[in-house]
């Protein structure tokens, strides 16, 4: 998974890579993004939801990706 050091944590790096990507996504055709994410990491939930994503679910992960509980969140790009 992607991690950064903690000194460069909650400067809104990943929330703007995230941003930066959704426009290229709209740009592809695509009406909407599907993002997951496991229940307890509260940081990608929040760079996800400060998007404009919208929890839809929870799921439960394939054992190819660990197995266990994850969240499903979509961002429309209309």
């Amino acid at each position: 998974g992607y991690s950064v050091v903690p000194w460069r944590r909650r400067e809104g790096h990943a929330t703007a890579a995230l941003a930066q990507l959704l426009p290229l996504a709209r740009a592809e055709g695509l009406r909407w993004v599907w993002l997951t994410t496991d229940p307890g990491n509260l940081a990608s939930q929040r760079v996800i939801e400060a998007n404009g994503g919208v929890l839809h679910g929870h799921f439960t992960k394939p054992p190819a990706f660990g197995g266990g509980p994850g969240l499903r969140y979509r961002i429309d790009l209309a």
